[in-house]
């Protein structure tokens, strides 16, 4: 079951990853080697001070938010449209970036379009954006015991606010299967274990479907793959790989995010996606402390946290 502290541990491990990339963004893998990453920094891309956090943490806030009462995917998306045209859920009052896919879909709930047929569902329309968001369902799932069926069906309707295609939901239901094993089953099983219990779960799942570009996922190749054979840029697929690369070749939090981070272009994305994952496993307590205190605006953090925390 839900609680504070795990509520805590994956959202702020989220966030903190997040920061951790603003800076890079766009930054090729090879630049970013001559100087590699290795704390939190600020400016940058988005001439951002240090611990300014992006539109992943901001979507994930304001789903969050939303979450406390409930799922009702119009509040969610007036909670979207209020970042986006008054930029709530920022650090600073300011919106820095936006997906072209994620801003089109908002655009199209504020001009009258229901909020599950927001989502763009072309191909083109498969970036990260409803993966680096989801984490809120996850707990959300986790916390009223849904059946797979349910849990898929949310997740499912979740990206589609934004990402309707087959390729962002099954990605963000992969995500979610794996997150669902660390929650349950993080004390008694390794990284390892908790990712091959989590593809099982998708395995059997979409057992129907062709899911050949997830073979790499699927097949648990993804445990021998090398960075070289990673892509960090902002397709959903792609991202979620570069993620579980990233938590399975490190040992404690810091790490995995640093890893993340340093493979380069979409930075704050990819160490949004990971950090959720490590947070969730390695606890809040393993979250540099000095990373959670550069964090700008943490009270309205801690503020959307307690809140779903009371509402559980």
């Amino acid at each position: 079951m839900i609680n504070e502290y795990i509520v805590y541990s994956s959202i702020y491990g989220g966030i903190v990853g997040d920061a951790l990339g603003v800076p890079y963004e766009f930054l090729s893998r090879n630049v970013i080697h001559e100087n590699p990453i290795t704390t939190m920094d600020g400016y940058g891309t988005y001439n951002m001070p240090p611990g300014t956090w992006s539109d992943d943490s901001s979507l994930t806030l304001a789903s969050l938010d939303s979450l406390s009462d409930g799922i009702n995917y119009e509040d969610m998306m007036n909670n979207f449209a209020g970042w986006y045209t008054n930029s709530e859920y920022t650090p600073a009052g300011i919106l820095f970036d936006i997906g072209a896919t994620t801003k089109y879909s908002i655009e199209r709930y504020i001009n009258g379009t229901s909020p599950l047929n927001c989502g763009g569902s072309g191909v083109k329309d498969n970036g990260n954006g409803s993966l680096m968001r989801i984490m809120p369902f996850v707990l959300y799932a986790n916390h009223h015991n849904l059946s797979k069926n349910e849990m898929v069906k949310i997740i499912d309707e979740a990206s589609s606010l934004t990402h309707a295609h087959q390729i962002s939901k099954v990605s963000c239901n992969i995500y979610n299967f794996i997150c669902q094993e660390i929650i349950n089953n993080k004390d008694d099983s390794s990284i390892n274990e908790l990712i091959i219990n989590g593809v099982d779960v998708a395995n059997n799942f979409y057992q129907k479907q062709d899911l050949t570009e997830f073979n790499r996922i699927l097949n648990l190749e993804i445990f021998d793959l090398k960075e070289d054979d990673i892509i960090s840029g902002g397709y959903v697929l792609t991202s979620l790989e570069a993620s579980l690369y990233s938590f399975i070749n490190a040992t404690n939090y810091k790490d995995a995010v640093l890893t993340a981070v340093n493979l380069g272009n979409d930075t704050d994305t990819i160490g949004m996606i990971t950090g959720g994952l490590a947070g969730l496993y390695y606890g809040y307590d393993n979250i540099p402390k000095e990373w959670i205190e550069t964090l700008i605006n943490k009270e309205l953090i801690d503020k959307i946290c307690n809140k779903f925390i009371s509402n559980l």
